[in-house]
């Protein structure tokens, strides 16, 4: 059975059959999202899709949606520095890890009008894993459950 549902943006979720959902991305003007693009997305950002949430603003801050389309779609973001690694810092694939006072910080490019970027302290195990270079912001969200960290009250001013 296929079934289809439209965001309040005009952007269209589909699944298939038993296939994965897909998020149809269009173009909006000013903002990261300046081509089409496909990706499929979580079975639970998709049923809180089927039970009515249709606001992009909303499945951007409860699953951080806008980070799964910019992993999977390719969207390029500005990075937010380049330079090698050194000691006390680390430039990971869409982030950067720092040491300051014993302390490990991951800061990554927001993916929001006008850029930005949000730091916060991490566990050294979480810095460990992730100067394997085998993951993206995303992929160590997903892994060490940190979405509760990635809050505005870590934006970097």
């Amino acid at each position: 059975m296929n079934k289809q549902y439209e965001l309040d943006n005009g952007w269209i979720v589909k699944q298939e059959g038993d296939n994965p959902p897909i998020l149809y991305v269009t173009p909006i003007a000013n903002t990261v999202f300046k081509k089409k693009i496909k990706v499929e997305i979580d079975e639970t950002v998709f049923k809180d899709i089927v039970f009515g949430e249709r606001s992009t603003k909303e499945l951007f801050k409860k699953y951080k949606l806008h980070t799964i389309i910019i992993e999977q779609g390719s969207i390029k973001v500005k990075p937010i520095s380049i330079s090698k690694n050194s000691s006390n810092t680390y430039y990971g694939k869409d982030f950067i890890l720092t040491i300051e006072n014993d302390k490990f910080f991951i800061e990554y490019q927001l993916s929001i009008q006008g850029g930005g970027s949000r730091k916060f302290e991490i566990n050294h195990e979480v810095y460990l894993e992730a100067i394997k270079g085998n993951y993206t912001t995303f992929g160590l969200f997903k892994k060490y459950n940190l979405h509760h960290l990635d809050t505005p009250e870590n934006d970097v001013k």
